[in-house]
C-alpha cells in the first residue's frame, strides 16, 4: 500500500492539531462526595437527631462515589502510562520497511493513534473496532513480535490485547456495535460529546489526515446521526468479549 501524499496546507494545519490535541483524564467531581454530606448536615439540623435512613442512604452514596474515584484514579494511571510508553524503535524499522514515505510527523500520528486505541480499553474494558488502517498497519507489525508485543501491552493497560479480524461468522450488528462504541470513546477521550461533537476524534480523523490508500474516511455529521440511532437502539445486554479487539469499522 502507497502513501498519497497531500501537501495542502489544510492537511499539514490538521495534522499538527491532531498532533496537538491531548487526552482527558477521568475525574470525580468533588461535588458528588459532598453532597450527601450536606444533605445529612441539613436534615440533622433540621430534626436535632439521627436516623437511620438519613445516615444509611448518604454513606451508601458516599461508598459508590468513593469507589468510582478509585476507579478513575487507577485509569488516570494507565493512561499516564500510555502517554509516557515509549514504543520500541523495532517496530519502527519494520513499519518504514513497509511504508518508507512515512514522515515523521506521520508516524507520530500513527503512534498517537495506537496510545488512543489503548486508551480505549482503559476507559472500557470491550471490545472496540479498529477506525483506521494506518493504526492497524502498527498493530500487525506488533503482531510479529509477540515476546514485545505481551510486555507493551502489559506495561500500559494491564493485560493482553489480543486481536481479531472480521470474518463471515462476524454479524453485521457486532460490528456496528464496535464501531460506534470506539466513537463514544474516542470522543470522551478528547472531551467531545459523541452525539453532537463539531470534530472528529483524532483515531477516526488519521487515515483521512494522512491521506492512507484504501483508508477509512468518516463523515462527521452521519456519525453524529448514526450514533444517535444507535443509542436509541442500544439493548442492555453486550454480546462483546472484553478484552478482544477487532480490524474493522468503516464510514462513508
Amino acid at each position: 500500500m502507497k502513501i498519497k501524499t497531500n501537501q495542502e496546507e489544510q492537511t499539514s494545519n490538521m495534522l499538527d492539531a491532531l498532533l496537538k490535541l491531548k487526552r482527558q483524564q477521568p475525574t470525580i467531581k468533588t461535588r458528588w462526595i459532598m453532597l450527601p454530606i450536606l444533605v445529612l448536615l441539613v436534615m440533622y439540623s433540621w430534626q436535632q437527631q439521627f436516623f437511620t435512613a438519613w445516615v444509611l442512604i448518604p454513606f451508601i452514596w458516599t461508598v459508590i462515589v468513593v469507589n468510582q474515584a478509585l476507579i478513575a484514579r487507577t485509569r488516570r494511571d494507565k493512561l499516564e502510562r500510555i502517554e509516557q510508553f515509549k514504543i520500541d524503535p523495532m517496530f519502527w524499522n519494520k513499519l518504514k520497511q513497509q511504508y518508507p514515505e512515512l514522515s515523521l510527523k506521520q508516524r507520530r500520528l500513527i503512534e498517537l493513534g495506537f496510545k488512543d486505541y489503548l486508551a480505549l480499553h482503559v476507559m472500557q474494558k470491550q471490545a472496540y473496532a479498529m477506525p483506521s488502517h494506518a493504526v492497524d498497519a502498527l498493530w500487525h507489525v506488533m503482531l510479529q513480535y509477540p515476546i514485545q508485543y505481551q510486555q507493551l501491552c502489559e506495561q500500559t493497560i494491564g493485560r493482553t490485547l489480543n486481536h481479531s479480524l472480521y470474518d463471515g461468522t462476524t454479524r453485521a450488528e457486532e460490528q456496528a456495535k464496535q464501531l460506534f462504541e470506539a466513537w463514544k470513546y474516542s470522543c470522551m477521550l478528547h472531551g467531545y460529546n459523541p452525539s453532537n461533537t463539531m470534530q472528529l476524534p483524532r483515531l477516526f480523523a488519521v487515515d483521512q489526515v494522512l491521506g492512507w490508500e484504501n483508508g477509512q474516511s468518516f463523515e462527521l455529521a452521519q456519525m453524529t446521526k448514526d450514533f444517535a440511532k444507535y443509542m436509541q437502539s442500544q439493548s442492555s445486554s453486550s454480546s462483546c468479549g472484553s478484552s478482544c479487539s477487532s480490524c474493522g469499522g468503516g464510514g462513508d
